[in-house]
């Protein structure tokens, strides 16, 4: 017969030791930053539509950029932590230096109990959101102003429903800003390269410079010049949409 006594040994030096495993786990506990849903942010159900159409029917013309405003944000940048919330999971947001965030765009269904979840106070996170061009200075023709602005009114009166039209204002034309107000148009016509110099529009102003403003040039699409010609952009233009009532 074998004995048992090694046995009983072993057993006994292991349940000896599960005190101390227990509390060598107890010293080091997990560390988590608890979310909570913060309706206040924005809705993100209507913010998830928009961003469907664009997708959808937006031809890569257009984004939308959300951040976060850290001058009414009431809480340092580098201290928010965000997610998109649904009743099933969350999906952890980043936040780059500037405050930008990519946003995700959930299914429908998933898309109808979502919303911002912050590690903030109730209302103390403030964002911004706001429509921007996928498209270099460079590319800009005004058969791309044209585009823009009929697209715009598409997706607006047509494609978004009534509920959600308030983050897509109307689309009344392009902005092209830039340090020198020396753009040029120019587009070939019966052999020649013709060219024509943009004046400055009074009262445009660069939304992205708003502390130092920079001269802007307004094209509407409803200027006589045909859709092949192009800009020539002296450095540092940019564009953005001109939305109605800014």
């Amino acid at each position: 017969m074998h004995s048992l006594a090694p046995r009983l040994l072993l057993t006994t030096a292991l349940l000896s030791a599960l005190p101390a495993l227990a509390a060598d786990t107890l010293v080091l506990p997990p560390v988590h930053t608890e979310l909570k849903r913060d309706g206040t942010v924005l809705p993100y159900r209507q913010l998830n539509e928009v961003l469907t159409k664009l997708r959808l029917h937006g031809r890569n013309l257009f984004r939308m950029d959300f951040r976060v405003d850290p001058e009414r944000t009431k809480v340092p940048l580098a201290d928010v932590r965000i997610a998109v919330r649904t009743d099933d999971k969350d999906y952890p947001l980043s936040i780059d230096p500037q405050g930008l965030i990519q946003l995700p765009i959930l299914p429908e269904a998933e898309a109808k109990t979502a919303d911002f979840a912050t590690n903030t106070p109730k209302g103390h996170l403030k964002a911004k959101i706001s429509l921007e061009l996928n498209l270099a200075p460079e590319q800009l023709t005004m058969g791309k102003v044209r585009e823009i602005v009929a697209l715009g009114r598409t997706l607006r009166e047509e494609l978004l429903p009534w509920a959600v039209r308030w983050l897509v204002p109307s689309i009344e034309g392009v902005r092209v800003c830039s340090p020198t107000p020396t753009w040029e148009l120019e587009w070939p016509e019966g052999g020649q390269l013709m060219g024509l110099a943009l004046p400055a529009t009074a009262g445009e102003r660069d939304a992205q410079d708003a502390k130092s403003p920079r001269p802007c040039a307004l094209l509407t699409g409803q200027e006589s010049w045909p859709d092949s010609a192009r800009l020539l952009p002296p450095a540092g233009t940019h564009l953005s949409v001109k939305l109605q009532g800014s």
